[in-house]
């Protein structure tokens, strides 16, 4: 018996065409919600991205294997399998260009002025990218940019610490064990909480403790961040 694909060259053209139109104008449509009317996280962001992407393979490649018979064209089927294969390489680099600028752009602020607000904005919106990045497997391809985006708000959130540790720091600093969050746990006592409230405008003792120890939360998460990070290197080194 032989057999043949249904529909016509042109028509798979047409397809792959009209797939890839949506995916683009998809990821497009999204990335101008992100930036221009921040209308939508980054974890959003690439959860609509890789929502068109998978829609645009869906139309390029779905009408072609529609209808086939028995005793097949063996090259064909190939032919098709190389495509689809090669769109979703294609589509794997996009994931990760995406993160890659995500990355790069968790290290701004809003505003053109430093606000605590945004500092504390700014480190969890890069805790939940990182959670997304290491969700899709991403981490190994964009470490470079990831640690030097990490060292940036690591330094930040170390500095909110300084009444702790009494360490002011800058971004050449190299973070070491003794940086580890239950070191300085043991350092906090009455007199540092009092002292945070009176720096940051709290004077109820316990909204002042309750603060600090936010702000511990956040340093121990993105310490925690970087050990992930390191045991990663050591495990390829």
């Amino acid at each position: 018996m032989s057999v043949k694909l249904n529909k016509k060259d042109n028509k798979f053209k047409a397809n792959i065409i009209g797939g890839f139109c949506v995916a683009i104008v998809g990821i497009i449509g999204a990335l101008w919600l992100l930036i221009d009317r921040e209308a939508i996280s980054g974890a959003e962001f690439v959860a609509l991205s890789l929502g068109f992407s998978v829609i645009g393979l869906i139309i390029a490649f779905a009408a072609e294997i529609q209808e086939f018979s028995i005793a097949g064209n063996g090259v064909k089927l190939k032919e098709l399998r190389s495509e689809a294969e090669k769109t979703i390489e294609e589509l794997e680099q996009a994931k990760i260009e995406i993160f890659r600028f995500l990355v790069q752009k968790s290290t701004g602020t809003d505003g053109g002025y430093y606000q605590k607000s945004n500092s504390i904005k700014r480190t969890n919106y890069f805790i939940q990218l990182f959670e997304n990045m290491e969700k899709f497997n991403c981490l190994e391809k964009v470490d470079s940019e990831i640690k030097e985006a990490l060292n940036v708000i690591m330094v930040d959130e170390y500095n909110q610490l300084k009444l702790v540790h009494n360490n002011a720091i800058n971004k050449s600093y190299i973070f070491s064990k003794n940086d580890a969050p239950q070191n300085l746990y043991v350092m906090t006592n009455d007199q540092v909480i009092k002292s945070y409230g009176a720096k940051n405008s709290i004077s109820e003792y316990k909204e002042a403790k309750k603060a600090l120890f936010n702000d511990f939360e956040r340093y121990a998460e993105l310490y925690a961040i970087k050990v992930k990070l390191d045991n990663l290197e050591n495990k390829h080194a």
